[in-house]
């Protein structure tokens, strides 16, 4: 007889909108779980992670009550996992134990009954993960026949669990089924039956159908939620299920474990599902990757050759997205500071903090672990502002608990692990990373108080998909079409009309201390839009970079037509004062004239461009961010966020020129194409008219303060 797992994942990721949360509560989770919970003949294992199963048990306690009830009858079985849903393979050790140990706790006390097999965030497999899942005590994990594919399987022989070991410590592997994930519930319920039939009468009547994947497609995607219950699919789907009982039996991942030896032995390799290997490519690899794959399965052999086809690793992200990368080495940063905070209080006799207190920072710390901020494609939270805000805001308690007291000394650390030093600076109140290499830039400003990082605005990077936008632009609709719901990957929608008006793309990280060399036309619409021209190397260039003192200054040389421009940043931290000095020296024979020198900041605040948040100059004229400035005779200005309770006043030694602008990408999600507030720039903008040998020199001062 033929099995099914039906495996369901849920997920929210931290920091989301809370209104985000109920609207997939009542359009997916609860009726789904209704739905299933009068089948008394299916079998359900399910997946909730820790971030979303915390807010049910707080506001919906009558689903958690449910569900317990249908864990009791044996018709759930709960699959443990990462409890804030972090990518295993990029976290630390220690970090990954104490991760999955804590959903497995917390499912227990919900439920009465621990797991024995976990979820796999993003199905990110690493050949190193199986000492970590059998050290917290788990037996199996579900991940896709897409990697049993690259190891050189082939369907037919997918029919149920492999073992796998990593020097000696071993796992039961579950392949979920690639061609269920788009059939269910894209597809009328009888397709579903006549694939699976296929499937039993090529395997002999002993194969397990895997599926596994978002609960999310039940009701949130686009389409779906008309589909799945208005039109009655879920109930069809059921009765086709309970209807097949002659050949069909519904089993859970447990099981089909205590019925069923593995099917052999397999070494899987490092990869995740197929759409996300195409997403961590580079731009341009992800496009011609997707056109290669679309010309393949056109093709009457494709499939011979796409199954020796495999797309990027997901710590590409990583090396894809600069902003990415720095959170990730700065969470890893902040998981060494705790753990030797810990172990710093054993070797001493005493602790230092208390236990409660490392539990506390480090469960701000596996909040920043969620995966969702560090990645993009057509699910993932990178480019939402308000998830990378919420990471920030959990590293910066963290340090807050483990790390509260006065200034530190200033020290130089590769923390990127790009083979450069960057510097960092501390008191009690900010932390600031500057990177000599990139620019002599400030790449974070964290205000400690309020726990917001000042510098969180993600650059307008090129994706494969904006070739796409054009075709899309005119073709507004929704997502149903005949016999079923379309596939999010199939489906392209335009939240608005003209978002081809803000394709401009960043070659550069938007960070802070940026200094460019102007020619008098330029202005904020000519760099809004990438017109403008750099007439130095000062932008981008490394900076040779020293502490004299506990100041940091930051130095290099480039040519501006026919001469040379010297120039020396200086940076110092008191209390909650940022003071930065700019010294640019002509030291070559002929002179400098009409140009500008401009001093770029790119700020994005938790309440990004919403009506919490304003720029209000000197003079009492107060803008939202969302807008184009260009303001001339400007001696001092500030920044407010009410909703985060945080202010950044600026106070310039002489008036200036100030261009503002909003930074705005164009990206693809679940959704469709829309556009993004990530933060806004700022240009202090100064004439640069210089004879040889002449100086320019000025100072800024940022003040940090809560409101």
């Amino acid at each position: 007889m033929t099995r099914f797992i039906f495996c369901i994942h849920i997920h929210q990721p931290v920091g989301n909108f809370p209104s985000v949360m109920e609207e997939a509560y009542e359009k997916s989770y609860r009726p789904f779980l209704e739905a299933l919970s009068r089948r008394r003949r299916i079998r359900l294992s399910m997946h909730i992670t820790g971030y979303l199963l915390d807010w049910l048990a707080a506001n919906r306690p009558e689903y958690i009550a449910l569900l317990r009830s249908m864990v009791e009858d044996g018709r759930v079985e709960m699959l443990g996992g990462g409890y804030y849903e972090p990518v295993l393979a990029v976290i630390p050790g220690r970090d990954r134990l104490g991760q999955i140990a804590m959903l497995s706790r917390r499912i227990e006390e919900l439920f009465g009954r621990r797991p024995r097999g976990m979820w796999l965030a993003e199905r990110v497999w690493d050949p190193a993960l199986p000492g970590c899942i059998r050290g917290a005590g788990l037996e199996y994990v579900v991940v896709d026949d897409y990697h049993f594919r690259k190891s050189g399987l082939r369907g037919e022989e997918l029919g149920g669990c492999y073992i796998t070991e990593d020097v000696g410590e071993a796992v039961k592997v579950f392949p979920g089924n690639e061609r269920l994930r788009y059939l269910i519930p894209f597809e009328p319920a009888g397709r579903f039956e006549e694939y699976v039939r296929g499937l039993e009468e090529g395997s002999g009547g002993r194969y397990t159908a895997i599926f596994a994947d978002d609960g999310e497609k039940f009701g949130v995607w686009p389409g779906t939620q008309r589909w799945v219950f208005d039109e009655g699919w879920l109930e069809s789907f059921l009765d086709t299920v309970e209807g097949a009982s002659s050949w069909l039996r519904p089993v859970t991942f447990s099981e089909h474990l205590d019925e069923e030896p593995p099917l052999g032995r397999v070494y899987l390799p490092t990869t995740s599902y197929m759409e996300l290997g195409e997403w961590a490519l580079p731009a341009e690899a992800s496009r011609a990757y997707a056109e290669v794959v679309e010309e393949l399965k056109a093709r009457p052999d494709g499939e011979r050759i796409l199954r020796f086809v495999q797309g990027g690793a997901w710590r590409n992200f990583l090396a894809k997205y600069p902003e990415s990368d720095w959170m990730h080495k700065r969470m890893l940063d902040v998981s060494g500071r705790i753990e030797e905070a810990r172990s710093r209080g054993r070797r001493e006799g005493e602790a230092a903090l208390s236990d409660d207190s490392i539990e506390q920072a480090r469960r701000s710390l596996y909040m920043a672990q969620c995966n969702d901020a560090y990645w993009h494609g057509v699910f993932g939270g990178l480019y939402l502002p308000h998830l990378r805000a919420r990471l920030y805001g959990e590293l910066i308690r963290a340090e807050n608990i483990i790390a509260p007291g006065g200034a530190a000394e200033p020290e130089f650390m590769d923390l990127d692990c790009d083979g450069f030093d960057e510097a960092a600076m501390r008191t009690s109140e900010v932390s600031l990373f500057a990177d000599p290499d990139d620019g002599g830039t400030l790449a974070e400003i964290d205000f400690r108080p309020a726990a917001v990082n000042l510098c969180n605005t993600l650059s307008r990077w090129y994706e494969g998909y904006h070739s796409r936008l054009e075709r899309a632009a005119g073709g507004r609709g929704g997502g149903e079409h005949g016999g079923g719901a379309r596939s999010i990957h199939d489906v392209v929608l335009v939240k608005e009309e003209g978002l081809e008006r803000y394709l401009n793309f960043d070659d550069l990280r938007r960070t802070c201390l940026r200094l460019h060399v102007y020619g008098r036309g330029e202005g904020p619409e000519s760099l809004r839009s990438c017109g403008q021209t750099e007439l130095s190397d000062l932008h981008r260039s490394p900076y040779e970079a020293a502490f004299p003192g506990r100041t940091l200054v930051m130095k290099r040389e480039s040519a501006v037509g026919e001469t040379t421009l010297s120039v020396e940043k200086s940076v110092s931290l008191e209390g909650a004062v940022v003071t930065m000095g700019i010294r640019a020296v002509n030291t070559g024979a002929a002179p400098i004239d009409g140009l500008l020198l401009t001093v770029e900041f790119n700020v994005c605040l938790p309440g990004c461009a919403g009506p919490a948040v304003s720029l209000r100059l000197g003079d009492g004229a107060v803008r939202g961010l969302g807008v184009t400035g260009d303001d001339r005779e400007v001696s001092s200005f500030e920044l407010v966020d009410t909703y985060a309770g945080v202010a950044a006043s600026f106070a310039l030694d002489a008036a200036a020129g100030l261009w503002s602008f909003p930074v705005e990408t164009v990206s693809l999600s679940e959704g469709g194409f829309e556009r993004i507030y990530q933060g806004t720039a700022l240009h202090i903008v100064y004439p640069l008219d210089l004879e040889a040998g002449a100086l320019l020199e000025r100072t800024l001062r940022l003040e940090l303060r809560a409101v």
